[in-house]
């Protein structure tokens, strides 16, 4: 199975946009191969969604919870 089919644009100031570029070059020059690609982007859209959820209402990390003694 392929997951990067297209390229993506090159023409974004976007630091998301900007990674997944990046990896994909990386890919096609063969650099990486298919599971590392794609590893790299399911990474970027962790942060991406880990950046965001702390934006909507900061959630603490595991090590802030516990509570020291």
């Amino acid at each position: 199975m392929h997951v990067m089919e297209e390229m993506p644009s090159t023409t974004t100031t976007d630091p998301v946009v900007a990674a997944r570029v990046a990896i994909w070059r990386l890919f096609q020059e063969g650099y990486v191969d298919e599971d590392m690609a794609t590893a790299g982007l399911l990474t970027v859209d962790l942060g991406t969604r880990r950046a965001q959820r702390n934006a909507d209402g900061r959630v603490p990390r595991r090590d802030e919870t516990k509570t020291s003694n």
